[in-house]
């Protein structure tokens, strides 16, 4: 069947890679390499390149993917249409998330779609925003959550504001006062999250002429929070990443007030698939009564 080779080659494009693009879909390597092949001799044309980093989309290929990639959302379309008839609503949903949404308020969206939609698969991949943004670009996923404001190539959705606050060590002498002063920052020892896109934080900073002593940098959100609650320094984080409660520190608002607008992404200029239309609505239902995120905690 051929709607196979096509979504074997999709698949195979969005990944960059043969060996992943077999994984997700149950075949083995040499069966997606074979589809591709025969996709390339039935159409006469090259649809892959290979060079020393792997594999990337020809030029012939670039001409033909939006036609692939509209008839495999055709086909996925129909499937969760007969399904219906069926009274099962069933298909797959790609989603693209970063950390702090991720352990946070997103469990609590899943499951709530879950219980309308119990066999649509969700495949999570989290990132930072370059990275969703970089997967929406290619079709690796179907839908993402980015800071708003977002690149032009996408049609966003504000859901939710999340604030900034202020992370201490429960034994920390400002643990019990009611806000935690920026001018505090170049007195403290600060556990400083290395992102790529940090622009709140760093436009906080720039904004008030702050200049924190930076003893401690990581890459991980969970790695700093522990390193606060060991009473390593303090750190500035967005309200999503301490929401679960899961360590022991103590949070304060900041006295000046800074957050960041959150949306959920599509790809512009393309119609969604039915299952992600529901889960853009679900997500919108689902939060629109939410407003701002600010988690205060001793």
């Amino acid at each position: 069947m051929s709607i196979r080779k096509y979504i074997a080659y999709l698949r195979t494009v969005e990944t960059g890679s043969i060996t992943q693009a077999a994984n997700e879909l149950g075949y083995t390597q040499s069966a997606v390499s074979k589809m591709i092949s025969d996709l390339e001799q039935d159409w006469q044309v090259k649809l892959l390149t290979r060079n020393h980093s792997g594999i990337e989309i020809s030029s012939d290929g670039m001409v033909l993917l939006p036609t692939i990639r509209e008839i495999v959302k055709d086909y996925e379309d129909l499937n969760f249409a007969v399904s219906e008839l069926h009274g099962v609503q069933s298909g797959t949903l790609r989603l693209g998330c970063f950390t702090s949404l991720a352990i946070s308020l997103l469990p609590e969206i899943l499951k709530d779609f879950h219980q309308t939609y119990p066999n649509i698969q969700i495949q999570l991949m989290t990132g930072e925003y370059y990275e969703i943004s970089e997967w929406l670009r290619r079709g690796a996923i179907d839908c993402g959550f980015l800071a708003i404001p977002a690149s032009n190539d996408f049609e966003t959705t504000t859901i939710l504001h999340d604030t900034m606050v202020a992370i201490l060590p429960k034994d920390h002498p400002m643990a019990d006062a009611s806000v935690f002063p920026l001018e505090q920052l170049p007195h403290e020892n600060f556990v400083r999250l290395m992102e790529i896109e940090d622009y709140e934080f760093n436009r906080l900073l720039d904004h008030y002429n702050i200049h924190p002593e930076v003893t401690y940098d990581t890459t991980s959100d969970f790695a700093l929070l522990s390193m606060v609650e060991a009473g390593l320094g303090i750190s500035i984080v967005h309200s999503l990443l301490i929401k679960p409660g899961r360590y022991r520190v103590a949070t304060l608002p900041l006295n000046v007030k800074q957050s960041r607008e959150i949306g959920i992404a599509v790809k512009k200029g393309f119609l969604p698939s039915t299952i992600t239309q529901l889960f853009l609505q679900h997500v919108v239902d689902y939060t629109k009564d939410m407003g701002e995120i600010t988690v205060i905690r001793h």
